[in-house]
């Protein structure tokens, strides 16, 4: 849900860097317009006022304030008495002027004909005052106008991310039941609409193959139980037998190990394929310490007469909500390869209150296999590593299964150390 909620910020947030740069510009512009318009009209009045005096008092040379009004102020100054002039438009050259005298703010236009000086003054305050009115008045239009634009896009938002919302907690859904369907009324006729049929057809479809999985799970391990049967049961009668010889009893002995291992192959595979978010159902607590000693009790088979030193350290008391079956193929697949490739030694089987750690002194693992285990693709079946690559293998899917990491550190020709850390 958290990258859905940054997606109605974005489109909040776009919405906010258009208004604002909108209003920026849009304000910008108009108080340049305004102060532009200002200036020009000043100077027109100004220069229009100094042509009438002109056209009226050709020869005028009276220093004063021929013809005043409130806010134009000329004077007609002789150049020999410039300096009776007041003292804020003296020493103005010619041109317009903006000048600032006693917090008041006047425009000045100057211009000498003959040796006469023409002073035009404009007393702008008030239109100054006005101006920075305007200026308030856009900016808090900007200000509303920003507000605006948030919740419209806090609307909009809320119209694009609430359909996405509707899928995705839909779609959750299906962790837990899997068997729903989603419920396309809800969405419109758009492209969340044209996903979220997407979603429900990939969905049947994986439905429908999980089916099938199921029923050929189910089936094979039907087919392949009996045969296993069959040769568990003859095994059994054949090593009844008296007056065995020490080689028959061997070869027997042999028949049986290996009908053993394939038919913890059957239920392990039997049981991947048929868990389907069980790590979310089993909520008990499963001691694991008593399945590792009935699994390492299975398992000493394949240690056979080798000096090989079987350790078990229980350092902390270490319980895993997963199903006792599950947790025994883990470790047996763990403990039978370093059962079965130390020649002389130790084997130590530990726990922690998270993790298991499976150490052995035996062959270790080359860096081919190594590279195939940290890239979760160990799928070479030459050499005499075949049951060992399953094994990790069907570690490594259980491990993915339920969340859970499994790390290992080897190195060839001294041992290797697996651990599988649960939470």
């Amino acid at each position: 849900m958290l990258k859905i909620n940054r997606i109605g910020r974005r489109i909040v947030f776009a919405f906010l860097i258009f208004g604002v740069t909108l209003v920026f510009v849009f304000g910008v512009i108009l108080v340049i317009a305004l102060q532009s318009f200002e200036a020009n009209m000043l100077d027109d009045i100004l220069y229009t006022e100094l042509q009438e005096y002109q056209m009226q008092i050709k020869n005028a040379k009276t220093l004063g304030f021929p013809n005043s009004r409130m806010t134009i102020h000329t004077y007609i100054t002789p150049f020999d008495e410039i300096d009776d002039m007041p003292v804020h438009v003296r020493d103005l050259t010619q041109g317009f002027h903006n000048v600032t005298y006693n917090d008041r703010y006047f425009r000045v236009l100057v211009e000498h004909i003959g040796e006469t000086r023409f002073t035009v003054q404009f007393d702008e305050t008030s239109i100054r005052q006005h101006g920075r009115d305007f200026v308030y008045m856009v900016w808090l239009c900007s200000i509303i106008i920003l507000i605006i634009a948030l919740v419209i896009g806090w609307k909009v938002s809320l119209r694009v991310i609430n359909p996405i919302k509707q899928l995705v907690k839909q779609v959750s859904a299906f962790k837990h039941q899997p068997g729903e369907s989603l419920d396309l009324s809800v969405f419109s006729d758009d492209e969340i609409g044209i996903l979220a049929e997407k979603f429900q057809h990939h969905h049947e479809q994986l439905q429908q193959l999980l089916i099938r999985e199921k029923e050929f799970a189910s089936n094979v391990s039907h087919e392949l139980r009996t045969p296993v049967t069959s040769i568990s049961l003859a095994a059994e009668l054949m090593s009844a037998k008296p007056n065995l010889s020490a080689l028959e009893f061997g070869r027997i002995r042999r028949i049986q190990r290996a009908v053993d291992e394939i038919s913890e192959l059957i239920e392990t595979f039997l049981m991947l394929a048929q868990i389907k978010n069980e790590s979310n159902l089993f909520h008990d607590d499963c001691a694991l310490m008593p399945i590792i000693r009935k699994v390492i009790e299975q398992q000493r088979v394949w240690l056979g007469d080798k000096p090989v030193e079987m350790i078990i350290e229980e350092k902390e008391p270490l319980k895993v909500k997963a199903p006792p079956g599950i947790l025994s193929v883990l470790v047996a697949n763990l403990v039978r390869n370093a059962f079965r490739y130390t020649n002389q030694g130790t084997v130590t089987v530990s726990t922690t209150t998270s993790q298991l750690i499976v150490t052995d002194t035996g062959a270790g693992i080359n860096a081919a296999m190594q590279a195939q285990l940290s890239e979760h693709t160990v799928n070479d079946n030459s050499g005499n590593t075949d049951r060992a690559r399953l094994g990790l293998s069907i570690v490594q899917r259980i491990c993915e299964r339920y969340g859970w990491t499994l790390s290992f550190n080897s190195a060839e020709g001294q041992g290797s150390q697996f651990t599988v850390l649960f939470f």
